[in-house]
């Protein structure tokens, strides 16, 4: 993981407090507008950038708190913040598709008169906004699932954005008032999808499973195959701590006799590791054995 005080971090930080001041800007704008011209598409996606305003500056906070130091207490320091980030951040969203599907639930039962040629114009300036935003995000996003978080609320929004000027348009066209409500209930399924995913994502790393696509017996056959000193691997746990940084413990036995000769081993190992598996954190315990198997 780059360190959290490399360009690339305070690259990071600089794009998100850019990304935050528009989008509450534009969630504003959009907000009063949608109030005006009575366009529940319009409030739904300023409520929905209401929670991208609160995402990103969770996402911003957790970066600062993963910044500081480790602790005799906290030995990987606050990367994990970064996950509660992304987790929060999905929850957020699913309480959003609550309350868009009620307010559409409603507008279905009781249409209301909508001033499409206004609703078109804040729409636009909205589209706008969140194509900024999302280009704003999207290098930094790319191997922090936190960073990589926002740039998804963002993504969503702009799709939803998208919809709201062909709605406007539409109505403008056909005079069908219940196109608004509908695409309120689209930008609820975008954002489930999406919601969900980031939650899984953020879960997984918390329950301290594999990274995806790494197979713990790719690891001792790679190990096997490269390192004949090795017998074989005992206890293998490989683990995500946040994203960017995998840890790896395990029991490695041995053919060997001193303890500079397993220094030695270890000191080749490691890199292996890393440049094969990305496993930047390695604890291996050497033990002496001959020919048994592994576990």
């Amino acid at each position: 993981m780059a360190g959290t005080s490399s360009p690339a971090r305070r690259r990071e930080r600089r794009r998100l407090g850019w990304a935050i001041a528009v989008t509450a800007a534009a969630m504003v704008g959009e907000l009063i507008g949608g109030l005006w011209v009575g366009s529940l598409a319009l409030v739904s996606d300023a409520g929905h950038m209401l929670t991208h305003a609160f995402a990103l500056g969770v996402s911003l906070t957790a970066i600062l708190l993963a910044a500081r130091a480790a602790t005799a207490e906290r030995s990987f320091g606050f990367h994990r913040v970064e996950i509660l980030a992304a987790l929060l951040n999905g929850v957020v969203l699913l309480g959003a598709t609550v309350w868009i599907t009620w307010e559409a639930a409603e507008r279905f039962r009781r249409p209301a008169p909508i001033l499409e040629t206004p609703m078109l114009v804040v729409a636009a300036v909205g589209l706008g906004v969140n194509l900024f935003t999302a280009w704003l995000l999207h290098d930094v996003g790319k191997h922090d699932l936190n960073v990589r978080s926002a740039f998804l609320h963002m993504l969503g929004d702009t799709v939803s954005s998208v919809a709201v000027v062909a709605g406007a348009i539409v109505i403008g066209g056909t005079g069908w008032l219940w196109i608004d409500p509908a695409l309120s209930l689209g930008i609820c399924v975008l954002i489930l999808i999406w919601s969900a995913g980031l939650i899984r994502d953020a879960v997984r790393v918390l329950l301290e499973a594999a990274p995806y696509g790494m197979s713990i017996q790719n690891v001792r056959a790679g190990i096997g195959a490269c390192f004949p000193e090795v017998v074989a691997l005992h206890d293998v746990h490989v683990w995500t701590v946040t994203s960017g940084m995998v840890a790896m413990t395990a029991r490695v036995e041995v053919r060997l006799e001193s303890l500079d000769e397993c220094c030695e081993l270890a000191a080749r190992l490691e890199p292996y590791l890393r440049s094969e598996f990305g496993i930047g954190h390695a604890t291996l315990q050497f033990i002496r054995g001959s020919s048994t198997g592994g576990s």
